[in-house]
């Protein structure tokens, strides 16, 4: 039987490629296929056959790639290539994936707008979410973390912990720069607060420097310039050259006004020599007001000097909270006995913790809230031995009402956004009063509490009052006369002596200001700085109002009161406290976090830099990426798959599980709901 022979088929063109390579394309158009069999891999609609320079060739319609492409070699190859050139192509337009999304506008309406995907936004929006909410960079490697993000998208490219430290170096360097900028052409003052860290291991020391200062729209802000590691013993002279190197470095010296510590000896030297190496013409009034304590420590020093008097007073109610609180059982048989008694349990008992005085005030708080259902007890459970008697739970009221005023002032002193210095003198007057008052307690226990308080209050109201009086008179709302007030009460008789010193202090201010930014009309007319000062005394003050805002008032008002304008921008500005809210009541340190302590020195800065990036940089860098995303937005993009919403959560669960408030991390949020943005967020 003979074999039919094959009709040669003509090849009209040879095709040279750009590399060099030929391929035959046959007379009817179409390139020569190896085999005639229905190609039925997925493959086939990202490649097509073609013989080039003799041999059969798969050309990636994407990228133009040639693969060999026999009849026994298989897709895998092929498959292979059609992933990494998917990740290629979408880096070569910036890994766009156009995606419909729905959103809601400025007034709340809904609309539908397109998503577009970019690898790069997202590595970013992750850098900032370990920054923001203080995860390890190991997150990236963690398997869950990562079967999340691919969950979103399945072109999601895995970053390594290298990749996102550098993506927090860029953010850290590009904000530093803006930072910097900004500082150089602000018209006012730097405010530096200095605060010591240590890493969990005690073996290193770190130094926060914060700069606070009133811009040109009159908006107050703070940014942690420097996160220094300190080598070596922490002496006055080491912090000096440490905090001196760093404000050198960012060419901030002629700039500070005031710098405020806690209170210790070695900070102390500190300011001493910093004094020593800084030009005193450069700072106001030749380093008057150059040395701020910390008036939270002080407050803590204070309470904590009374506390060393009453521990045996509260001792019994310390011991009750021990044993109510010493197991689940207990737990619950008091929770129930309270619900029984119909007390509503809306406050947990609280022990108390020795580094932390605050937790005495709240001990006693919640005792109190509680001291029916606790004589009950008594009766019913033989095991309760340690019950208050009448006398502890009197003196305990007493200790209540008289350390809720610390408590309340420590808490307006740490805020997270502090205030400005104006609003401080009432309430330590107040405290000063409030002591005086425990003088006359019919307790001996708190007499004897107040008289030691009152010896540490004392020994650094001199240092207090000066600063804050000058705040207090740049108030339109209290000026002169309400230093008189309170001055009248703390010193009595001779309150116009300490009044007088605070008005000669901003006469001074004055004319410093005059002569710096005016010397012409200062010199031609000294009369000129008094009549601005007196003006603004004589001039009624306005009515007090909870919304009054100093900063605005001061921004309407500097045309007429130019050089007290820019006292206040640079007075106001000074904080009196170092520390944020949890450490204003304790006599720890600042800790490292464990999953930070072990990094480089230029990281861990990083990280802890850009923490302040939350409420300043950070906000700018959100409106690059949205101004970036509104720029892919117009770009024509393939379309890939998603995994469905139920998948994403029940993974997401499963991650999460050990620490579901995680779920609440806006940082987090704004991750997830960027690479996945039709996904409906639990």
């Amino acid at each position: 039987m003979s074999s039919a022979t094959p009709t040669p088929q003509l090849v009209d063109v040879v095709h040279v490629d750009d590399d060099g390579q030929t391929e035959n394309v046959i007379s009817d158009g179409s390139s020569k296929r190896g085999s005639t069999r229905k190609l039925r891999s997925i493959v086939w609609d990202h490649f097509e056959k073609k013989i080039i320079n003799g041999e059969q060739k798969a050309v990636c319609n994407h990228c133009n790639s040639k693969l060999v492409s026999r009849q026994n070699d298989g897709t895998k190859h092929l498959h292979d290539h059609m992933k990494s050139c998917f990740m290629k192509k979408q880096k070569d337009i910036n890994h766009y994936m156009t995606k419909l999304n729905t959103v809601k506008d400025d007034k709340g309406h809904s609309k539908v707008e397109s998503f577009v995907f970019d690898q790069d936004v997202t590595r970013k929006t992750i850098a900032r979410a370990i920054v923001k909410h203080e995860y390890p960079l190991s997150i990236v490697d963690h398997e869950g973390f990562r079967e999340i993000l691919s969950s979103f998208n399945p072109m999601w490219k895995h970053v390594s912990q290298n990749t996102i430290k550098k993506e927090i170096l860029d953010l850290y360097e590009n904000e530093k720069a803006k930072n910097l900028n900004a500082l150089a052409s602000n018209q006012s003052r730097l405010a530096i607060t200095t605060d010591m860290w240590t890493a969990d291991t005690q073996t290193k020391g770190y130094m926060a420097v914060t700069g606070h200062f009133i811009d040109d729209s009159w908006t107050l802000r703070s940014l942690v310039l420097r996160f220094q590691h300190v080598k070596g013993s922490h002496t006055g002279l080491k912090l000096c050259d440490t905090l001196f190197n760093c404000l050198m470095d960012l060419h901030l010296e002629h700039k500070v006004s005031s710098v405020t510590v806690d209170n210790c000896s070695a900070n102390d030297r500190m300011m001493e020599y910093l004094l020593i190496k800084l030009n005193k013409d450069d700072l106001i009034l030749r380093g008057q007001l150059f040395h701020i304590r910390c008036c939270a420590h002080i407050l803590n020093l204070i309470v904590k000097e009374g506390m060393t008097v009453i521990s045996d007073g509260i001792a019994k109610i310390r011991e009750s909270v021990v044993f109510w609180t010493g197991s689940c059982k207990r737990k619950e048989k008091f929770e129930e006995f309270a619900s029984r008694s119909n007390v509503k349990y809306d406050k947990q008992l609280v022990l108390d913790c020795p580094t932390r005085w605050n937790s005495i005030y709240l001990m006693i708080s919640s005792a109190l809230q509680y001291k029916n259902i606790f004589l009950r007890l008594k009766d019913i459970d033989g095991q309760y031995k340690c019950c208050p008697s009448e006398e502890d739970w009197q003196f305990a009221i007493i200790l209540e009402e008289n350390l809720k005023s610390f408590y309340d002032v420590t808490e307006l002193f740490s805020g997270t956004k502090y205030p400005t210095t104006n609003v401080f003198l009432q309430h330590v007057c107040e405290i000063k009063l409030s002591l005086q008052d425990w003088l006359l307690s019919p307790c001996d226990r708190i007499q004897h509490m107040a008289q030691l308080m009152l010896l540490k209050f004392d020994k650094y109201w001199q240092d207090m009052s000066g600063i804050l009086g000058v705040a207090c008179i740049f108030d339109p709302r209290y000026k002169k006369k309400f230093i008189e007030y309170y001055f009248s009460m703390v010193y009595g008789g001779v309150k116009e002596l300490y009044v007088g010193k605070v008005v000669i202090l901003c006469r001074e201010l004055v004319e410093e200001y005059q002569l710096k930014f005016s010397p012409t009309v200062y010199c031609f007319d000294y009369t000129v700085v008094a009549d601005e000062l007196d003006s603004y005394l004589d001039e009624k003050v306005i009515p007090r109002m909870e919304d009054f805002n100093i900063l605005s008032w001061w921004k309407t008002n500097a045309n007429r009161y130019s050089t007290l304008a820019r006292i206040a921008r640079d007075i106001l500005a000074i904080p009196i406290t170092t520390v944020a809210f949890e450490s204003a009541f304790s006599t720890g340190g600042r800790v490292v976090s464990p999953h930070r302590n072990k990094l480089h020195p230029s990281t861990l800065e990083a990280l802890m830099c850009c923490q302040s990036l939350k409420s300043e940089g950070i906000s700018q860098f959100a409106t690059f990426l949205e101004e970036e995303q509104e720029e892919q937005d117009e770009q024509e993009v393939p379309e890939y798959p998603f995994y469905s919403p139920p998948m994403f959560l029940t993974r997401f669960a499963i991650y999460l599980l050990p620490t579901l408030t995680t779920w609440d991390k806006p940082g987090l949020v704004k991750t997830i709901a960027y690479i996945r943005q039709p996904t409906t967020l639990a």
